[in-house]
């Protein structure tokens, strides 16, 4: 019984394809699966990016934005790790790094939350990829400064008859 409820909030997946890796000792293992997400949760965003583990050290990993939350899933089997975080947590978005930075991991986004977790994610300087997340992260977490709030609300409640 409990699958079957599962199941109703795991249908739709922001995943397309099916991800196979190879652990150092040779095991397959199939990690394609869906992210979860709660009634009304839309999918916007997936990039891939290097999450700086302030424990572990620089690792691989695919982040999904959704309308609620930033989930990060590593791609590395050695350290396996998943990052949930509720964009209502979300304080600050910086950028780091700039066009002409040369360090390893130098680039990309620097996010502090409201539990005192600081995330750092580490991006290509590829076509616009910092940018784009900057600013879904930015419109989602921080709703009142770009009327998403009051776009929500309109939708939600039932319009007065003409």
């Amino acid at each position: 019984m409990a699958s079957a409820s599962a199941s109703k909030y795991n249908s739709h997946s922001l995943e397309n394809e099916s991800i196979k890796k190879v652990s150092q000792d040779g095991v397959t293992q199939d990690v394609s699966e869906t992210v979860p997400r709660l009634p009304g949760e839309l999918p916007i965003t997936e990039k891939e990016v290097i999450y700086i583990c302030p424990f572990n050290g620089p690792i691989k990993g695919r982040v999904y934005i959704t309308n609620y939350r930033l989930y990060l899933r590593s791609l590395e089997m050695d350290s396996a790790l998943i990052l949930d975080v509720p964009l209502g947590v979300i304080s600050r978005i910086e950028k780091m790094g700039g066009a002409t930075s040369r360090g390893e991991n130098s680039y990309g986004l620097d996010i502090t939350c409201k539990d005192l977790r600081n995330l750092r994610f580490a991006l290509k300087q590829e076509g616009h990829s910092r940018r784009d997340m900057f600013e879904i992260l930015v419109k989602h977490a921080f709703p009142l400064a770009h009327n998403l709030a009051n776009l929500k609300l309109m939708i939600l409640l039932p319009q007065p008859p003409e």
